[in-house]
């Protein structure tokens, strides 16, 4: 009804064209539905996570413009504005804190970003398939185990007294180092770390995108005398392209999340001028006083950012390559 009251002013061989294509429109949908309806059934599941536990859970932002009070709840608590955001943007330490986001988020991406990448490009290359699988395990079992038991290793690893790492420099003859405690391997230590952990689950997406790729044309490529790192930079980077821009799209809109298990395990005070980040801030001055509209207010303002960092992203791979992450979803 309302297609045809907004068709009533146009000409009669124009409504009729207009409610064809409408029609069209209409019958294109159902038959997508139908012919992909289980793809439909299947993120019913999906879609009532997200609403349960992403969107449900959204109201909660009001807490950031509020002066929370338990016995009141969060809507009869007092409304202050932004007095939570002016107190944060306050405190000293805020500046640091932004900078090392900054900073420990770019070393992420010049660094933890492409090792996935390449450790799925050399898988692709091993041939021998047990080899391969066990490999692929070993790398992947990392990522269960939590951060505390890797602070734990770490420290064990590179303890001043009794590390190993220092152990081994004293019987070499060299003096013993304090890495846990400079601030000047905290970075190293961090990535590393993160590296070591996630770049092996990271690889499970790009191999699943390579695996999808015709083999015709790597038959063809050898045909032509084309060698395997020639391969790899012709015809396996490029089939995959679309998904690295997914990711690191993603991971550009991701800058002001830092790993915070990570950062909060394996930091201490004597490292904080480097390691102290956005998120250790909030929780040491909000959190763990339960002031949590401070830690509301923290994450609207970084949820604002990283939607603007976001959308910056796309829009500046999508004039480089002609197509942006929505597209790509497409």
């Amino acid at each position: 009804m309302e297609q045809l009251e907004r068709t009533e002013c146009l000409p009669v061989s124009e409504q009729i064209k207009s409610v064809k294509n409408g029609k069209q429109k209409n019958d294109k949908l159902r038959k997508k539905l139908k012919k992909k309806w289980q793809f439909y059934v299947m993120m019913i599941p999906i879609i009532a996570f997200l609403l349960v536990f992403s969107y449900y859970p959204m109201y909660g932002i009001v807490l950031a413009f509020k002066d929370y009070m338990p016995s009141k709840g969060i809507w009869g608590s007092e409304w202050i504005g932004f007095d939570h955001f002016k107190a944060l943007f306050a405190l000293p330490d805020f500046p640091r804190a932004f900078r090392n986001t900054l900073i420990i988020s770019f070393l992420s991406l010049v660094f933890c970003f492409p090792a996935p990448i390449l450790l799925a490009l050399l898988l692709n290359e091993i041939k021998v398939k047990w080899f391969k699988k066990f490999t692929q395990t070993a790398i992947y079992l990392p990522n269960f185990i939590s951060w505390v038991i890797i602070a734990g290793i770490v420290n064990s690893l590179l303890s001043y007294s009794s590390g190993a790492v220092n152990n081994i420099l004293e019987s070499l003859g060299l003096s013993r180092v304090e890495f846990l405690t400079e601030p000047k391997y905290f970075y190293p230590i961090l990535i590393l770390s993160q590296i070591w952990r996630d770049a092996g689950w990271g690889t499970i997406i790009y191999i699943a995108a390579i695996s999808s790729i015709d083999p015709s044309l790597y038959e063809a490529a050898q045909i032509d005398g084309c060698k395997r790192l020639k391969a790899t930079w012709y015809i396996t980077l490029p089939s995959i392209m679309p998904i690295i821009i997914i990711m690191f799209v993603q991971a550009v809109g991701n800058v002001l999340n830092s790993n915070f298990d990570a950062i909060f395990n394996l930091y201490n005070p004597t490292t904080y001028e480097v390691a102290d980040v956005i998120d250790t801030l909030v929780y040491r001055t909000g959190i763990d006083k339960g002031e949590f509209e401070r830690a509301t207010a923290i994450g609207l303002f970084k949820t604002v950012i990283n939607f603007i960092l976001l959308m910056s992203a796309n829009k500046i791979v999508k004039k480089i390559n002609g197509y942006g992450i929505y597209e790509v979803a497409e």
